[in-house]
């Protein structure tokens, strides 16, 4: 191996370079130390290393301060720019990976029927995006505290539309069964809750009670349950609800946006859908403050609203 090749094959550490460079600019190692976070005796240690490895004296020590020896000049004037252009390097890196990632955070029922599949036709317009997404049951939770994007379920009375906060769906309720399941059978079922939803099944007894009572003609409204049951299931979010009912363990109440798709699919069948009761809840899509300051956080809350 030629001379000039041994030489190129020795690299010194990186961070002998940086502490350096640090001391050359304060001319101490003390202000040095300070600014790598880093102790006095270990720049000092690391200098005196870059001067072994360099075979030269790249300082003056003198109990004042620092200074730099013609050796260490001509030296520094070199490192100095280089390490500026790999430090303004890893800041534009580091830049693109905030402004290209996207935190959001999402009731997990919304997330799993609706959301999904967003985001993947997003994700095909804009590959280059990272999402980051954390799940909520309860609106109370806290996953996201520095989301970009929020999509909470809340009541329409505390609903307040603006420039950064959209309603996605009111929606509307009516019972859901497994697909294959005939009308005989689907009387049979137990009813399937929601925590935190109980009452929707009784609000929803009571129209049917109230629609009956007024004599609608509707088969499937008279055969359906009237009341519910010592055998009800009792879930924690409305996907596992959905999921049992197309299984056939029982009848769930369906809000309409979240199982369109099960509809259509096969998986579910919707009874006595013209006569669904509207919702008193909604899915709203809010631009967060730290949204607001993100580009493509804006891209995604526009796309988002008109999906």
């Amino acid at each position: 191996m030629a001379v000039s090749e041994l030489v190129m094959s020795r690299k010194p550490p990186l961070n002998w370079i940086r502490s350096f460079d640090a001391a050359t600019r304060h001319a101490s190692f003390t202000r040095a130390a300070q600014e790598l976070n880093m102790t006095q005796a270990a720049v000092s240690k690391q200098v005196r290393a870059l001067e072994d490895f360099l075979y030269c004296q790249l300082f003056h020590r003198y109990a004042h301060g620092l200074e730099l020896t013609g050796q260490g000049r001509r030296y520094w004037q070199d490192t100095h720019k280089l390490i500026g252009q790999l430090d303004q390097v890893t800041a534009q890196f580091i830049n693109r990976q905030q402004v290209n990632q996207l935190h959001l955070r999402c009731n997990i029922s919304y997330s799993a029927l609706v959301l999904n599949q967003q985001l993947k036709d997003f994700n095909h317009q804009y590959p280059e995006v990272s999402i980051k997404l954390n799940h909520a049951i309860w609106e109370s939770d806290n996953f996201g505290y520095n989301s970009h994007i929020e999509i909470d379920y809340c009541s329409l009375k505390d609903f307040a539309p603006g420039d950064y906060v959209h309603l996605l769906s009111a929606g509307s309720l009516f019972p859901v069964a497994a697909a294959h399941l005939r009308m005989h059978e689907i009387a049979a079922l137990p009813l399937i809750h929601v925590s935190g939803y109980y009452y929707e099944w009784n609000s929803w007894l009571e129209h049917a009670e109230h629609l009956l009572a007024g004599e609608v003609d509707c088969e499937q409204l008279r055969k359906l349950p009237a009341v519910a049951g010592h055998r009800d299931w009792f879930v924690d979010n409305s996907l596992v609800a959905y999921q049992l009912a197309a299984q056939g363990v029982g009848l769930a109440l369906g809000r309409e946006c979240l199982v369109k798709t099960m509809l259509d699919n096969g998986q579910l069948q919707g009874l006595c859908r013209e006569y669904a009761l509207s919702a008193g809840e909604g899915f709203v899509l809010k631009l967060t403050a730290q949204g607001q300051e993100h580009a493509m956080a804006g891209v995604l809350f526009e796309y988002l609203q008109g999906v």
